[in-house]
């Protein structure tokens, strides 16, 4: 098949040098004016074929057809005029040097390509890598803080239920169920971290109405946060996008929920969809205390290397913003952060529309 492709490339290439030779001495009647053409046809098929053999063959042909065809006395191939064999020489070592250097840049090229693309697998796995290393380091405390707790407010009520209030017991009881509830939480970024990992690039995407996602996470958010006052803001027009669903329904309840938990301020929560350009927008907004950092890698960056300070203050955050990120990344999304003027902090992240849906 290649040498059927790399004949026909070098017959198309050669046989329009010819006629443009043609075309070129009828209308100038300068017999050297048909070198130049003959040269760029002979890079070109060096450019377009593979190896050496087919710019070597259009260099000898290019020596013959100039000859015959393009030089005195005309439909003749002579080297008894003087000169002419110095041209033929000159011509053909010329061509040769030019067929030789191509291919050997177009080589250097594939080459550097493949070098290229070894690179950006190396650095990817390197990156996969750096961000499994940053959530164990993340979460090797924020881990045995909930399970202490209700290992010990388990403890209290076996060995003294008869000593303490039905109060008290109920109130041990809400805080195993908190601490629990939270260790689901991190289980599931946990699994969304792994699927990142051993699927990047592979992600199962399907078209998915991002207004039915957001609703869902906010109903979640509802439930799990009943004094929490959560509005939301949908566009009228209808916004798909290509997506794992599962991940991305992640993202939102953790963005969301971290508004809820880290903000300090349960009654201005907004949830916003919009559209920009061919992307659809979330944004989750609050009016509470604001991040510390002026953008959301150095906000995760913190949290990851203060782990033991941060499990007490904002426990879950940094594992739940790294994996958001890292679901965010593998969709070619964007993820943000940044402090509103009025007080309080915005979250966003957007996704590319489905291509039947751009326009």
């Amino acid at each position: 098949m290649n040498i059927l492709k790399n004949t026909l490339l070098s017959m198309a290439f050669f046989t329009l040098a010819f006629y443009a030779s043609v075309i070129l001495l009828r209308h100038t009647g300068e017999e050297n004016n048909s070198s130049p053409i003959f040269i760029v046809a002979v890079v070109l098929i060096a450019r377009f074929t593979d190896g050496y053999v087919y710019g070597l063959v259009a260099s000898a042909l290019s020596v013959f057809f100039i000859n015959y065809s393009f030089m005195y006395p005309y439909s003749a191939f002579t080297m008894s005029i003087a000169g002419y064999p110095v041209v033929a020489v000159s011509f053909f070592a010329a061509s040769v040097t030019v067929s030789a250097v191509t291919t050997r840049m177009r080589r250097q090229t594939a080459q550097n390509a493949k070098l290229y693309a070894m690179q950006a697998e190396m650095k990817l796995e390197t990156e996969k890598g750096k961000t499994r290393e940053n959530l164990l380091r993340a979460i090797s405390h924020d881990l045995r803080t909930p399970l202490t707790g209700i290992i010990g407010a388990s403890l209290v009520i076996q060995e003294n239920c008869s000593k303490i209030s039905e109060k008290e017991i109920v109130q041990l009881a809400q805080n195993i169920t908190a601490d629990a509830q939270w260790l689901i939480d991190m289980v599931e970024n946990l699994l969304s971290a792994t699927r990142i990992g051993a699927e990047c690039g592979a992600i199962k995407k399907k078209n998915e109405i991002f207004e039915e996602i957001v609703t869902e996470a906010v109903y979640k958010a509802r439930s799990r946060f009943p004094d929490c006052s959560i509005a939301v803001e949908v566009p009228e027009e209808i916004l798909v996008v290509s997506i794992d669903l599962i991940l991305i329904q992640q993202v939102v309840f953790n963005l969301i929920e971290n508004a809820v938990k880290h903000s300090g301020d349960k009654e201005h929560i907004k949830v916003i969809l919009k559209r920009q350009e061919d992307m659809a927008v979330f944004e989750v907004r609050d009016k509470g205390k604001g991040i510390p950092f002026e953008n959301i890698d150095k906000l995760i960056e913190n949290v990851e290397k203060n782990t033991e300070e941060a499990s007490d203050k904002t426990r879950g955050l940094g594992l739940g913003l790294s994996t958001c990120r890292s679901i965010i990344k593998v969709h070619g999304g964007f993820l943000e952060a940044q402090n509103m003027e009025d007080g309080g902090a915005v979250f966003r992240f957007g996704l590319k529309l489905a291509e039947e849906f751009r326009s």
